[in-house]
């Protein structure tokens, strides 16, 4: 079998990283599907890649995508097996507990696919796959011309640039961009030897990291890695939900001034705090505005002030996210 070499290499690198034989199918339905370890990141609805993903990968282009998928098997315009596998892909996914629109990224080309065959079909007449050796002047003989079509390509172009643009404009120019400015003030305030550590009170991965950082220089955030077994789901301690039930005790039990660290130390660098672990507090820290809002007091008694401050949206539907995001600093110890 011609894919056979490719497997084992993959099982062989596998087995390197793991240092255990491993099969990622496999893997991935153990943990998402037979444990549904998945769900201690929240626990979505069955047809959510149905009326959620879907929309939002495709956004206006979903009408040409069906339309496509639609004349392609019914009229023999062009190959199924591409939407087939689309389809069973989408029902894999699916029974997971927990889905995110992003877990279908590689279905984007199989769609647009289909809305390529479905513009072609509404602009002109396509040959079926049976009579694709004809000639496009053949295939088209019997078409009739009109003055005006709905469905011209200036039509067509027009609608998709008027929605999508200015959606791509926006989502990509203002929504959220809060997270990806601080990172850009923290480089040049690193680069200026600024700053000792990093501390991001946020939920679990809300910023880019060390690759819009680019200096050595030691971070940590919130952790909300899952179980590893399912008897845990309901004990597993969860460091960012922690933090959000008492924000004022969890700073209390987890910040320890007795330890000092050493700007760009390798040593200090490479430690990975456990979650809940006791650690130094760090000369900045990153928030929410609406974190920063109920632990203000707190932070001003520990030595902190703003010192810069982002805007990120102007709506979002996680509680945990409002506001503008909000940098603090403390006093540098560390001997320049």
């Amino acid at each position: 079998m011609v894919g056979t070499p490719a497997i084992a290499s993959m099982l062989v690198i596998d087995r390197l990283g793991y240092k255990r034989w491993v099969f990622p199918p496999y893997q991935f339905y153990l943990f998402n599907v037979h444990e549904g370890l998945a769900t201690w990141f929240g626990e979505s609805p069955p047809l959510y890649h149905l009326y959620v993903s879907m929309p939002i990968l495709f956004t206006s282009m979903l009408p040409f995508v069906l339309h496509g998928a639609y004349i392609a098997i019914a009229r023999g315009y062009a190959t199924a097996q591409p939407a087939v596998v689309a389809v069973a892909a989408m029902f894999v996914f699916s029974l997971v507990g927990h889905m995110e629109y992003r877990f279908l990224y590689p279905l984007l080309p199989i769609g647009f696919m289909y809305a390529a065959v479905s513009i072609n079909s509404l602009v002109g007449t396509l040959p079926s796959l049976e009579t694709g050796r004809r000639s496009s002047r053949d295939a088209t003989a019997g078409a009739k011309p009109k003055r005006w079509r709905l469905w011209s390509v200036r039509n067509i172009v027009v609608y998709l640039l008027m929605t999508n643009v200015p959606a791509s404009l926006y989502l990509n120019l203002v929504h959220q961009r809060g997270v990806v400015d601080v990172m850009a003030y923290l480089r040049s305030e690193a680069q200026d030897r600024l700053v000792e550590d990093i501390g991001f009170l946020m939920p679990c991965h809300s910023t880019p990291y060390y690759s819009h950082l680019h200096q050595p220089i030691p971070m940590w955030f919130l952790s909300c890695e899952p179980p590893l077994e399912k008897s845990e789901l309901d004990t597993h301690y969860c460091e960012a939900d922690d933090f959000e039930l008492d924000p004022v005790g969890f700073m209390h039990r987890v910040f320890d001034n007795s330890k000092s660290s050493v700007y760009g130390a390798l040593d200090v660098l490479n430690l990975r705090y456990k979650p809940g672990q006791t650690r130094r507090k760090p000369s900045h820290l990153v928030l929410y505005e609406c974190m920063a809002k109920r632990i203000q007091s707190e932070l001003t008694l520990l030595g902190y002030s703003e010192c810069a401050r982002f805007f990120n949206t102007h709506f979002n539907g996680d509680a945990r996210r409002k506001g503008d995001v909000v940098v603090y600093r403390r006093p540098l110890t560390a001997a320049k």
